[in-house]
């Protein structure tokens, strides 16, 4: 993370901007759910706002060499959430409409998930 004034600036802005905004992202990962993944790849993190958590799981996966393991276990939650949005839509038929627009937004941040972590072959 960069410091500009008092605040850190973070590589993964627009992506932690994503997971913090349900409209944009179509899903909610509880804190609890970061913090269950940052163990699951050994990192630790203390209790904080899910805002904190975002940028401590991002920025800490990438500094240990451990992004990717990050991005895939965030990509089986994700994959778990539309999953279940498709099996509502089939049990409540009148909500199928709103579930499928949440289904395609989070495969939309899957998309921006892939395409905010990848490397640049050139660094």
């Amino acid at each position: 993370m960069k410091k500009r004034g008092n605040s850190m600036k973070s590589k993964f802005t627009a992506l932690e901007n994503n997971f913090l905004n349900t409209f944009f992202s179509g899903l909610y990962i509880s804190a609890n759910e970061f913090i269950t993944i940052g163990k699951k790849v050994g990192l630790s993190m203390g209790m904080n706002s899910r805002e904190l958590l975002i940028k401590e799981l991002l920025n800490k996966s990438d500094e240990a060499g451990k992004l990717e393991q990050v991005v895939t276990l965030l990509n089986t939650l994700i994959s778990e959430r539309v999953n279940q949005y498709h099996s509502l839509s089939m049990d409540y038929p009148s909500c199928a409409e709103m579930l499928s627009g949440l289904a395609h937004k989070a495969n939309a941040t899957k998309s921006l998930l892939a395409s905010q972590t990848q490397r640049n072959p050139y660094e």
